[in-house]
């Protein structure tokens, strides 16, 4: 029988290494890609949920606006219906003053 050479069993032995190690290459350079496209998602709905938050506070900003607005608007309407009722009230006390007409 013929011994095997140990030259030819340590290349054998480096050749499948070598094949091994390629393959892990090829799957570490998958697993990378693979979070690269994850970290760009990412970073675009962080990027989207930052502006919604700053659409979110303009929108209550606004609303506190249209609130003081309405509440300006409602206080005109009182302080007019006020003068109103202030000068109305001499004329009917006038009117209730005045003699009766035949």
């Amino acid at each position: 029988m013929a011994e095997p050479d140990p030259h030819e069993d340590g290349a054998k032995v480096a050749s499948h290494t070598l094949a091994f190690l390629r393959a892990l290459d090829r799957k570490m350079d998958l697993v990378l890609e693979t979070q690269a496209r994850h970290t760009e998602r990412f970073g675009r709905l962080e990027r989207d949920v930052a502006e919604v938050r700053r659409d979110l506070t303009e929108i209550k900003s606004d609303i506190a606006l249209l609130e003081n607005k309405t509440l300006t608007a409602q206080t005109e309407i009182l302080s007019l219906l006020h003068r109103i009722e202030q000068s109305a009230a001499p004329a009917i006390d006038q009117f209730e003053d005045a003699p009766p007409s035949r």
